[in-house]
């Protein structure tokens, strides 16, 4: 039987992305606004379909 790789994200690691600069932050909780521009960041961990 093949070795199955298993993915080591985790969404508990709380990766968010800036809707105006596109730079991604982690974080154990939600951070509100990006710390570069101000503008909201959206949690990428969370799928959007």
């Amino acid at each position: 039987m093949p070795a199955i790789d298993i993915d080591p994200y985790r969404s508990s690691d709380g990766l968010f992305e800036c809707v105006g600069c596109g730079s991604r932050t982690e974080s154990a909780s939600h951070p509100g606004t990006c710390p570069n521009c101000d503008s909201p960041v959206q949690n990428i961990s969370v799928s959007r379909e």
